[in-house]
């Protein structure tokens, strides 16, 4: 089966956007807890099951996907990523109905592992595919995305061990946690958006050039600021020092790479289209998360971040919603993998919406518990109204019709 199959392709992102809607359901009805409590349900069960959706479930089906459709060279056989595909289905449907159920417990543990296996299964094979793409910048940062996802399981492996020898409030317990997301975050997600970007600009005949010590700089910075994510449990000053080091090189390393895709990237994108505003809000997104870990740097600044739960929440949507969903969106758009009908385009300008107002009404309301002033007018209400914009515009998107308008996109 060839690696192009249309069929593939469609089968693929469509259940990666069915993961997305779960996600996006199970983020509304969080928000609707604030106005209305459902006796029930638990929250924090359905936090669990949002967060391992979106990321385990949307997140991986979405990158893995279009790390294979756009690295690998045709003729490769289809049958390792179809298998993953099929398992990881299991394992993410598994994870939102378990996770509901019991939160975490021996289901929800069991098919979460099944997430992994399923991770290490698709890297042995991807890794394995790509030895013979050429080399180039899209190359190494998917390479590396891959290799910081399976970094990034070693957190999770030292949960179990960790909770039973020195309990759930010890600071490793909370480290190991963190030292997961950061990775995937920072590593899986963040190398594996870049690599799609340099790709797409090598298919338009330009490869964008960086300087030689670009690489280097980063990968340091990723592993310098993994430290603020455990500075909230272990609020030590080396590591607000090593934070401030790596947010430092880490600024630097994404001048470097703005800089070479602003002089040789080409992406050939209408002004105006609604690609062209998805992929400008996606990459308008990470470059506010580099200034908002540059502002971290600062120790004050820094403990604000992660003691008021607006910021925190506000973050990880920025790094999601914004630098990881509306640009690999707008990128899949551009292949004309997902659908261009008058109901999908409309379900891409809310989901900017929805994206753009709940991290405005976020910063702002953080803000303002940050100097003491309360709440905005009906914060809740309005936040719950806007949210619900999401799942509507998945929705509007996933039950379109796949017909292809480039002029449109």
């Amino acid at each position: 089966m060839s690696i192009v199959s249309n069929k593939a392709k469609e089968t693929t992102f469509q259940l990666a956007i069915g993961f997305f809607l779960l996600a996006a359901f199970l983020g509304a009805l969080m928000r609707f807890i604030y106005l209305q409590e459902i006796p029930f349900l638990d929250y924090k069960y359905i936090l669990h099951a949002h967060s391992h959706t979106a990321m385990l479930g949307w997140g991986f089906t979405a990158l893995a996907g279009a790390l294979v459709f756009s690295m690998l060279t045709k003729h490769r056989s289809m049958v390792p990523y179809r298998n993953a595909l099929i398992v990881n289905t299991v394992a993410g449907l598994g994870m939102f109905i378990t996770f509901l159920y019991q939160g975490y417990g021996a289901l929800s543990i069991a098919f979460s592992t099944l997430h992994v296996f399923v991770a290490y299964y698709f890297s042995k094979h991807f890794l394995n595919d790509i030895k013979i793409t050429p080399s180039s910048n899209a190359k190494i940062f998917a390479k590396w995305s891959v290799y910081l996802m399976l970094l990034s399981t070693l957190g999770l492996w030292s949960i179990a061990p960790v909770s039973m020898l020195l309990g759930k409030l010890h600071p490793l317990y909370f480290a190991s946690i963190q030292f997961f997301l950061h990775f995937q975050f920072n590593g899986w997600f963040m190398y594996g958006i870049l690599a799609l970007l340099f790709k797409h600009s090598e298919n338009n005949g330009h490869a964008i050039k960086l300087p030689k010590y670009t690489f280097p700089i980063l990968q340091t910075s990723v592993a310098l600021t993994y430290a603020l994510s455990i500075t909230w449990s272990t609020p030590e000053n080396v590591l607000f020092y090593l934070n401030s080091v790596g947010v430092v090189l880490q600024l630097l390393a994404f001048a470097m790479l703005l800089r070479g895709f602003l002089k040789n990237g080409k992406f050939d994108i209408p002004k105006g289209s609604i690609v062209y505003w998805l992929l400008l809000t996606g990459i308008l997104s990470i470059l506010f998360k580099i200034l908002m870990q540059s502002a971290v740097a600062i120790t004050f600044i820094a403990q604000v971040s992660y003691t008021i739960r607006n910021f925190v929440i506000g973050f990880i949507h920025l790094i999601m919603l914004g630098g990881f969903s509306l640009t690999i969106i707008a990128l899949l758009l551009r292949q004309q993998i997902l659908p261009t009908t008058t109901m999908a385009l409309n379900g891409y300008r809310f989901l900017i919406i929805a994206f753009v107002l709940t991290e405005v009404i976020l910063f702002v309301q953080g803000i303002l518990l940050w100097a003491e002033k309360g709440f905005l007018p009906l914060y809740y209400e309005v936040l719950f109204g806007i949210t619900l914009l999401l799942p509507l515009s998945i929705i509007l998107i996933l039950t379109s019709s796949n017909s292809f308008k480039t002029e449109t996109t």
